[in-house]
């Protein structure tokens, strides 16, 4: 059990140290005393980053692809699930560099704090001024 602890504590650390490097972000707990507690880090009144005892959960944008082909290599070390969420188990090998990491918690700051929205298909203008 000791080992099993001493892995988890890298990836959260990691993950925890990148969120509170970041401006503005507030940490709390959620779902206490219930087998989902986590530790949640918000910036604003959104949640940005979950830690919990069997995994992580942080949301991305442009680098969801990424996060898609990590999943493909390693799936046991990252999933992407619905919306952009992706869970990392903090036990075990695999998975990105710190790095990596702290740019996905960035990421995920950013999108909740409204500083970086996803990519969307740029918009033209009517044309003026122009009669028939």
């Amino acid at each position: 059990m000791a080992a099993a602890k001493k892995s988890t504590s890298g990836l959260a650390a990691t993950l925890i140290a990148a969120a509170q490097s970041l401006p503005d972000v507030t940490a709390g707990i959620a779902c206490a005393g219930t087998a989902l507690e986590a530790k949640t880090f918000n910036v604003g009144k959104k949640a940005f980053l979950f830690v919990g005892a069997k995994d992580a959960r942080f949301k991305l944008g442009p680098a969801l692809g990424e996060a898609t082909e990590w999943s493909a290599r390693e799936p046991a070390a990252v999933r992407v699930g619905t919306n952009g969420w992706v869970t990392m188990p903090v036990a075990g090998d695999g998975g990105p560099d710190a790095k990596t990491l702290g740019r996905w918690v960035r990421e995920s700051h950013e999108l909740a704090s409204g500083g970086a929205a996803p990519a969307r298909p740029a918009t033209r203008s009517k044309p003026r001024g122009r009669s028939s």
